[in-house]
């Protein structure tokens, strides 16, 4: 047996991921090292073309792009599926400079049925039961900014009634990425220049005045489908994946936390998504250049890795600033 195949199979023995001995890949594979046919979920992303952001539908294996929206003139960026995938939630961008404006819609995936949530509001994130939608709103209505830390409050949108109620902690602001716990009880965000933070990852319990640190350096912390792991980027060019226990304070050990995927430095990796079935993450990957949503990426594209042995390839490859993957159900 060759000296690699043997030492794979003690570290499969022992329970170690490939990720976490440092058997990463620095640069995007070849379509061909991953079966990506086999996955039957889809994935829907933003995407610039023809001065114009529009929402795409795509195959895992990067085959039957459709443009969903084709707007021109309106902006639709940011898409985040309902659980049951039928409804995307999305935000919309009109206008130009500091008149620009972001609303909150959602829409059934096809596109059709398209209706306003809320204005100057944005980063959507669904309840696991699908019946609310979390959101921020703009810190100011007045001046627009695409910072994504530029929010204040946190508000909840009722799917069956339409009513929108704020959290009863008024304080919370600087909210970005938000992120519903699979259990339901809370809302994941990370905190930049806000609430007394510097930069940090917090948990908002959705009921009251709760909320505590995660134990995360980086962000946009994602939970998997069973909500005993989550993955983040720690930096521009690293994701890390780590057990994760709400129970606990804080429910990130770093005993636990494991390097997933890491590039070279002049390339970034963002917008990790899991996979609902927990074997796959989405994310975007290009040459250094603007993530906030609505910035411009030029030679960005989706890309997918696999959990189990952090093997990652590029399903798209137009580079039209392709960012903010999100998998349909």
């Amino acid at each position: 047996m060759k000296r690699t195949s043997f030492t794979a199979l003690i570290m499969l023995i022992l329970g170690i991921s490939v990720f976490a001995s440092g058997n990463y890949y620095p640069k995007p594979l070849p379509n061909s090292s991953l079966d990506l046919s086999r996955i039957k979920y889809k994935l829907i992303y933003e995407s610039y073309s023809n001065k114009n952001w529009d929402l795409h539908i795509i195959n895992a294996d990067g085959t039957g792009k459709k443009n969903i929206t084709n707007t021109p003139g309106l902006n639709e960026m940011y898409p985040k599926v309902s659980p049951n995938g039928k409804k995307v939630a999305f935000v919309v961008d009109t206008g130009e400079g500091r008149t620009r404006k972001r609303d909150l819609y959602i829409m059934d995936i096809d596109g059709d049925d398209r209706q306003l949530i809320s204005k100057d509001s944005r980063q959507p994130a669904w309840s696991p039961d699908g019946r609310y939608i979390a959101f921020v709103k703009a810190a100011s209505s007045r001046r627009f900014s695409k910072e994504s830390w530029a929010t204040k409050g946190l508000y909840f949108y009722d799917t069956r009634t339409g009513n929108i109620t704020e959290h009863p902690n008024k304080k919370l602001e600087h909210l970005y990425n938000l992120y519903w716990s699979p259990d339901g009880q809370y809302i994941t965000a990370t905190v930049l220049g806000g609430m007394g933070f510097r930069h940090t990852n917090i948990a908002i319990n959705k009921e009251n005045m709760e909320f505590f640190q995660m134990g995360i350096i980086g962000c946009r912390p994602e939970f998997d489908p069973s909500g005993t792991k989550v993955a983040w980027g720690r930096s521009d060019i690293e994701f890390k994946i780590a057990d994760i226990d709400l129970k606990k304070r804080p429910p990130v050990s770093n005993k636990t936390k494991e390097r997933f995927v890491r590039i070279l430095k002049g390339h970034e990796i963002y917008h990790i998504d899991w996979s609902p079935d927990g074997k796959y993450a989405a994310f975007s990957y290009g040459p250094d250049a603007d993530q906030e949503v609505g910035g411009m990426a030029p030679g960005w594209n989706i890309c997918i890795a696999e959990i189990s042995t952090g093997k990652w390839t590029m399903i798209t490859t137009d580079g039209n600033h392709n960012k903010e993957p999100d998998w349909i159900p």
